[in-house]
């Protein structure tokens, strides 16, 4: 059975052991029928860097095979016609060919055009087909079923004849309906001064929930980053395609590695995996770069550089510096850059577009800003007596500004930079911070001030970007000040803050807030870990999970009954562990308290093969903000489209979209905006049909502000009906299509049908040879 199908292979480094520079590889092909194209190159210390001539190409080929190209995904309660092609490429035609649809598992169940208005179903095994296959052609078929799980299911293929067979197995996703909604609670268990503790969960799923969708998992880890440590390449649930986006790819493996460097516990995999991915995030983010050293969220697409971006990547270039080559040109040109743009009374403004709207201060003085940039020039200690003027300007401007400062993210980053600058104000600037932050039990952390128009809005109550960023810049500031017990009651808060993945919620949020999180754990890391958690999720249901020396670094998992609700559970021993709660549940409703108007319309040209999409939006103004941040949209379309490609560069090219994207096989499209106020947008989005779906569910259209996720909007919309007359082939289509087809067809259309088909005669079979022609060029570069 063929099952392994990469996209890509060998890509490997090879060391010659001979002098003669041969090295033989010995390798199974993977499952493809393709054509793989292998290139090379090779580097030696006297005749440096040598390339391929010609590209070698690598055919595989056999003469009777079986396809079959599945969606990306569909959702519980469609039905998906599957493709399945027969090639032979055999001299002799194949009279009988049986293809089977193999449903050993109980996966899904086959569909019927009888059973569509009375839903019942059968167990089947197995189905199958016959058919005729030419020589040196191919014949498609189809199977409609109807999953009845929900993950990965199997689809496995079976193709026979008296002369040759062959077999396919493929996964096909299949995910309820709506959107998914993720929670994690996250707790410090401190056992280090007590010798037991107790925590009590409460999983809270809304009534409205789509049913059978909610999962729940509890995780525990004996280290401060171990789930960031296993999460390194998807630490946040975002889209991260611009320019400070992209440092999410960079950034947190520095933290990384220096955490581990400081508490010995770096291992060749991790350093390894942590510096490809610095790498590439290093190579990725110069692809940002202007040609006068500064950069933008999307490179000489905007107008000009930004001052935050090139202070963030200025500062993240010098720290990955330690760990990989980074050319000290590009920081230096960077820094050059700022200098050149501080104004007279030693503030950084903001050159180009503002995409974090925070960093300009709640009264748009301008602190938070140049105390960000001052970080960069600090933080580049090498360069500081070059820019000795510029820093000294900037350190006078923070502190004359920061007396009579209220707001209180600009307050924290002033904070910090007045303590790594050692003025002499830090400790008054610190206690004034202090001042303003709220405190729970053993907790500590900052917020903004919620608006009283949205003094009920229920996102304020999840976890809030902004509020993760000032208080891990509090939290910097005490650790920069020696005072770490007083930082602690910031990091538990913090750590309750986290998603799952050991990111927070966006990009800088998740950047500064590792950042404080790793040194404050450096500090208190231990190997003397011995935990023990007694959990209780149910009358008489009990698992205990234990986190020694030996596992202290392994994120331990475990899934509770979907049922579950309330958690207890009793820490004993010594030392400290991580413990979170983690779910998720599915929302087919529009979202509540929306601060965009969202509104998707599909227009009037849309056919059943071609979806046009308008998606009109706004940004609703509260309590003084009528801007947003940097917002996002996502739409997706309904199972079976997949985006029109051809369409994407013209809404690119859309003065109010900075980029565009698609993502989960172009199943879904990816818009950005610099910023959305009170006037309408409405772009619009198109798809093919490519796969027959039946019975679709309603797709979702998302929209929120990337730098505060209190901000957002969800709506969903019907795309083209397909029933299963619409999908079924001419054997599985009963009386009953012919029917329905007739009474949708006018009179007219009627007789024009007859005529037709009297002067066409016997040509049927033509259309078939065609359909099919148009199938095999779609799979000429790529066949499974």
């Amino acid at each position: 059975v063929r099952k392994e199908f990469p996209e890509t292979w060998l890509w490997q480094t090879i060391a010659p052991k001979s002098f003669s520079g041969e090295k033989t590889l010995q390798k199974k092909v993977p499952d493809t029928i393709t054509s793989w194209i292998i290139t090379g190159f090779s580097v030696n210390p006297i005749y440096g860097l040598g390339l391929t001539q010609r590209p070698r190409k690598l055919n595989v080929f056999l003469p009777f095979f079986v396809s079959t190209n599945l969606p990306y995904s569909v959702k519980r309660g469609e039905v998906v016609a599957i493709p399945i092609v027969v090639f032979n490429y055999m001299d002799e035609d194949l009279s009988s060919v049986k293809v089977e649809l193999e449903n050993k598992e109980q996966e899904f169940e086959f569909a019927d055009v009888e059973n569509e208005i009375i839903d019942t179903s059968k167990v089947e095994l197995s189905r199958e087909k016959r058919l005729a296959v030419p020589a040196n052609s191919g014949k498609t078929v189809s199977f409609m079923v109807k999953p009845k799980k929900l993950g990965h299911i199997t689809i496995k293929v079976v193709a026979t004849s008296d002369v040759a067979g062959d077999a396919v197995e493929r996964q096909l996703l299949v995910e309820p309906e709506g959107l998914p909604q993720y929670v994690n609670k996250a707790v410090f268990v401190d056992l280090r001064a007590t010798p037991e503790v107790t925590k009590q969960f409460e999983v809270e799923i809304p009534r409205n929930a789509v049913p059978d969708s909610t999962r729940i998992e509890v995780a525990v880890i004996g280290d401060v980053l171990g789930s960031t440590i296993q999460n390194l390449d998807s630490l946040i649930r975002m889209p991260y395609g611009c320019g400070e986006q992209n440092m999410l790819n960079f950034v947190p493996n520095i933290v990384v590695l220096d955490y581990l460097k400081a508490t010995n516990k770096l291992t060749a995999n991790i350093e390894t995996k942590a510096k490809r991915f610095m790498e590439a995030g290093y190579q990725r983010e110069l692809s940002y770069k202007h040609k006068d050293g500064s950069f933008s969220a999307f490179g000489e697409s905007d107008k000009s550089g930004s001052t935050w971006l090139t202070a963030f990547v200025a500062r993240s270039f010098k720290q990955a510096a330690n760990h990989i080559t980074v050319d000290e040109s590009v920081i230096d040109k960077s820094l050059e850059w700022l200098s050149d743009h501080q104004a007279p009374n030693g503030s950084f403004p903001e050159v180009g577009v503002v995409s974090h709207k925070d960093m300009q201060g709640g009264s748009g003085s301008g602190v938070a800003l140049t105390a960000y940039t001052l970080i960069a020039f600090l933080e580049n200690y090498n360069l500081r007596d070059k820019y000795k003027n510029t820093i000294n300007k900037a350190i006078d401007y923070v502190y004359r500004n920061t007396e009579s400062l209220d707001d209180t993210y600009a307050l924290a980053l002033a904070a910090y930079a007045l303590q790594l600058a050692d003025h002499s104000s830090k400790a008054v600037i610190l206690a004034k911070l202090d001042a303003k932050a709220t405190t729970d039990s053993d907790t500590k952390w900052w917020h903004k001030p919620i608006p009283e128009a949205d003094a009920k809005n229920p996102w304020y109550g999840r976890p809030n970007s902004v509020n993760v960023e000032m208080s891990a810049y509090g939290m910097l500031t005490f650790l920069a000040a020696g005072l770490e017990t007083d930082a602690l009651p910031i990091m538990k808060w913090l750590i309750g803050q986290r998603n799952d993945k050991g990111g927070f919620q966006s990009t800088q949020d998740t950047v500064v807030g590792l950042q404080a999180l790793a040194k404050l754990a450096a500090k208190i890391s231990s190997s003397n870990n011995d935990v023990t958690l007694a959990i209780n999720y149910a009358q008489d249901m009990e698992m205990r999970l234990i986190v020694d020396a030996e596992n202290s670094m392994i994120l331990q998992k475990s899934e509770l009954p979907s049922r579950t609700r309330n958690i207890e559970v009793k820490a004993t021993g010594s030392g400290f562990a991580v413990l979170q709660l983690s779910y998720k549940y599915n929302m087919n409703v529009t979202g509540e308290w929306p601060r965009f108007v969202l509104d998707p319309q599909v227009t009037a040209n849309t056919n059943p093969d071609h979806l046009h999409l308008s998606v009109c939006t706004s940004f609703v103004p509260s309590g003084g903000q009528n801007v947003s941040n940097m917002a996002v949209m996502e739409v997706s379309f309904p199972s079976g489209f997949t985006a029109d490609s051809d369409t994407l560069p013209s809404l690119e090219n859309t003065p109010y979209i900075k980029k565009v994207e698609t993502k989960d096989g172009d199943t879904t499209v990816v818009l950005y905006f610099d910023s959305l106020d009170q006037r309408e947008l409405c772009p619009t989005v198109s798809a093919f049909r490519t796969h027959k779906v039946a019975k679709q569910k309603p797709a979702p259209v998302v929209i929120y502000d990337y730098y505060d996720n209190s901000r957002i909007a969800r709506q969903f919309y019907d795309g083209p009906k397909a029933s299963l007359c619409d999908i079924c082939e001419q054997d599985d289509c009963s009386n009953a299509c012919s029917i329905k087809s007739q009474k949708q067809r006018s009179p007219a259309e009627l007789n024009e049908a007859s005529t037709s088909r009297t002067m066409i005669g016997n040509a049927g079979h033509k259309f078939n040879v065609s359909f099919l022609a148009l199938l095999l060029s779609s799979v000429v570069l790529r066949m499974v």
